[in-house]
């Protein structure tokens, strides 16, 4: 048995080579498929690829579990006041105490939520697919909103379609699953980065489903949870 096995559904991966890979994705891919359609909506729903990205940008170097308490907190305020917190409201809420830690960077990501929700306001076709494929948009929100990388800038233009997705977040999880060495101290490089994505796309069309479902059943077993993002249902 290359996997462990939680009480809760989950797996752990016990070693990466690829009998392994394919027994996790084997055992674990119909509960992730689901988990994708559930968070999925319509993609013309452009309000609701302004919060996948706003989620992204909040998940940078972040506990998966602070970010979904945080996004919610200002989804909720939305909801009530129907506009983004000034500043210093943002500041607070960025900075509340989540189920498993903080948000890092709090006073810098309230300040990249701001100038990304007045840029929304003023021009959002600088952030919203423009006919492009995955991971062109991708690039494309790399130069357009400040805080976001490559692989948060992936988890964005995957959750904005989760099912189908092509490209994936691929972070210090994903880079000891496939190169199997020293982890990054930060970045992981571009040319690092395509070749995880390439190898996590392979396994994506042998198993018929989308890139980011893999990476996502991937990750999750990497670290021996089972994270449905559930926050993110209901667009």
């Amino acid at each position: 048995m290359t996997l462990q096995l939680g009480f809760d559904g989950s797996v752990k991966l016990q070693s990466s080579d690829d009998a392994s890979l394919h027994e996790c994705i084997e055992r674990t891919l119909p509960t992730y498929q689901e988990y994708a359609k559930r968070i999925s909506f319509d993609t013309s729903n452009e309000r609701e690829v302004y919060w996948r990205i706003v989620f992204s940008l909040l998940s940078v170097h972040s506990p998966i579990g602070a970010t979904l308490d945080v996004y919610s907190s200002l989804r909720l305020w939305r909801v009530r006041f129907g506009r983004m917190p000034s500043i210093g409201v943002l500041h607070r809420i960025v900075s509340t105490l989540g189920r498993d830690g903080v948000i890092q960077y709090p006073y810098q990501k309230a300040t990249y939520l701001r100038e990304f929700d007045l840029g929304w306001g003023m021009d959002r076709s600088r952030f919203l697919r423009c006919g492009e494929d995955d991971a062109t948009w991708r690039d494309r929100l790399v130069r357009e909103v400040k805080g976001v990388a490559m692989a948060k800038a992936s988890f964005a233009v995957a959750l904005s379609n989760p099912v189908d997705a092509d490209v994936c977040c691929v972070d210090t999880h994903m880079y000891q699953l496939f190169k199997r060495g020293d982890v990054p101290r930060s970045t992981v490089k571009r040319r690092d980065y395509l070749d995880i994505e390439g190898k996590v796309r392979e396994l994506a069309r042998v198993y018929k489903v989308g890139c980011f479902v893999i990476q996502w059943l991937l990750w999750d077993a990497k670290r021996g949870v089972r994270e449905p993002h559930a926050e993110l249902r209901g667009a």
